[in-house]
């Protein structure tokens, strides 16, 4: 951690108007090249589900803590760069028009494409608030550009690390970046705050006797599964419960209401086709959570006529899960996830599909990047409960999106594949020696 900037006292009191006591704030910037120099074009998909990742690890630490956090979406790209001192950075130089990959890209020395691209600002704020009578913070965001924009002022201090000797420019990663900045939004606007909703636990006993900082520290992705192990239907109901937004409320509509997803500023517009392998008490075959209720009539008719859409065996009351199809569907989810053995061989698989076109036809071509933002949100809940019942999980970011859409009768972009996981029993390599991630004070390194 380095100090960046000081601000003053007058300054910072004005930015911070409106907002609780003891407020502070979390941006959250990404350098492309740091995906890209191994992943080529997926890098921008990769780095937005990392932020995703990211506000769901912030607002996790927060509530456990007392605090709340909320996405501030109102501001633009333009001041998110000055208020994290980022402005100034030389423009990646993007072709006039889009060029072939050539089979073997020339390396070159290119400083510009290890710049910093602002992602977002989140408000972290006293969780009592939540609690108090006020429902509601009203931000006048007017006057917040108006004070961001006196942060040009400020000296902002350090020099970034170069991380490579030589760069390949992955235009269409620029491109996008910039055909998605988004514009400042000049209206007033308010933040909803109420009090954490209480956990449904449906399953108390399929979770084991982890703290959260046991289960946050010991979140890792899987390589391989084991092929093996097995859950039973309530730990798989219990996951899926903890990836609604709102828990198992039919009555939300979609509101991000519960833990991490309280932090989002729009309804959900993510959906999980679930293929289940080894859940013991339920049929192998293709499932769908649906996780806006607005959504659900869209989706029974993007989707093959003949697909069931019957609530499975036991399942609780308010939790939307319907069966599709069944069948033994191993292979197909290994490859329409880029033919990785890892999508077949755990407890179940999934992939994220987007209500897609509608929504960016609606709030504009900015939504892009914040759908992968609520998939890696999704993804990181999906990781906590994994490890909080005993077992692992994997982020799977390179699967195949047409096969998926044949799979299930999709035509056209009203639905779009966008992130695929797969949570089951993950095999040690007995070969790497593992120390702790956050080692205490009893181990010196």
């Amino acid at each position: 951690m380095e100090v960046r900037a000081e601000i003053p006292l007058d300054l910072w009191a004005e930015l911070s108007k409106g907002l609780p006591i003891n407020t502070f704030f979390v941006g959250l910037s990404s350098i492309f090249w740091r995906e890209a120099w191994k992943y080529g074009e997926r890098a921008f998909r990769y780095c937005n589900h990392d932020v995703g990742h990211a506000i769901g690890a912030v607002s996790i630490a927060a509530a456990v803590l007392g605090w709340d956090t909320r996405l501030i979406d109102d501001l633009g790209c333009d001041q998110l760069d000055v208020l994290l001192g980022l402005a100034g950075q030389k423009e990646v130089a993007i072709p006039e028009r889009p060029v072939a990959i050539p089979e073997r890209p020339v390396k070159s020395y290119m400083p510009e494409l290890e710049q910093e691209h602002a992602d977002c600002l989140l408000a972290v704020f006293p969780g009592n608030v939540s609690g108090g009578s006020q429902p509601e913070l009203r931000i006048d965001h007017v006057s917040l550009s108006s004070v961001i924009s006196r942060f040009r002022g400020i000296e902002f201090k350090g020099r970034p690390n170069a991380l490579s000797k030589e760069h390949v420019c992955w235009d269409i990663i620029y491109r996008t970046a910039n055909a998605v900045k988004k514009p400042f939004t000049e209206f007033e606007s308010s933040i909803k705050v109420a009090p954490f909703p209480k956990a449904h636990i449906f399953s108390e006993e399929s979770y084991k006797s982890f703290s959260i900082r046991e289960v946050v520290r010991k979140r890792r992705s899987a390589d391989v599964m084991d092929g093996k192990h097995s859950i039973d239907r309530n730990t798989f109901y219990q996951i899926l419960s903890k990836a609604l937004p709102s828990g198992m409320n039919e009555e939300s509509q979609g509101e991000q209401e519960q833990l991490p997803f309280r932090s989002l500023a729009w309804k959900s517009e993510l959906h999980m086709v679930l293929f289940v392998h080894r859940v013991v008490g339920l049929q192998q075959g293709i499932y769908f959570l649906v996780r806006n209720s607005q959504h659900f009539d869209a989706l029974r008719r993007a989707t093959r006529s003949e697909f069931e859409w019957a609530k499975p065996e036991g399942c609780p009351p308010g939790l939307p899960l319907y069966r599709l199809a069944m069948e033994d569907c191993r292979q197909l989810a290994i490859l329409l996830s880029r033919n990785q053995d890892i999508a077949g061989d755990g407890c179940f698989s999934l992939g994220m599909l987007a209500h897609f076109e509608p929504t960016l036809r609606s709030r504009h071509a900015w939504m892009y990047p914040r759908l992968f933002w609520e998939a890696g949100l999704l993804g990181q809940v999906l990781y906590l409960e994994a490890h909080a019942v005993g077992i692992s999980a994997t982020g799977i970011g390179c699967y195949f999106d047409d096969p998926v859409h044949e799979v299930l009768g999709l035509s056209g972009n009203e639905f779009q594949s966008l992130y695929h996981f797969t949570i089951g029993t993950g095999v040690l390599d007995k070969r790497i020696m593992s120390l702790p991630a956050y080692p205490g004070p009893e181990l010196d390194l």
